[in-house]
């Protein structure tokens, strides 16, 4: 996989930050995981939804093999 491939390609292209905004919160609202909206400045330059930091569900391993996270709890 290529830094391309895991950073753009086959995610959700938003045009603006509020809009990538509301399809997070509307992800949440649903029962979905905590997204947070980032810029993709190196490639596309729109809008990516990414896990908050602490929210992720794996780490990226091989393609077909990610890591999971285990979240500690307070």
């Amino acid at each position: 996989m290529t830094e391309y491939e895991a950073s753009c390609l086959g995610k959700t292209r938003f045009l603006t930050r509020r809009t990538a905004k509301h399809r997070a919160n509307a992800i949440r609202r649903n029962g979905g995981p905590a997204l947070r909206a980032y810029e993709c400045k190196h490639y596309c330059g729109l809008w990516h939804l990414g896990h908050r930091p602490g929210h992720a569900t794996y780490l990226r391993g091989s393609l077909n093999n990610p890591t999971p996270v285990q979240e500690l709890t307070q």
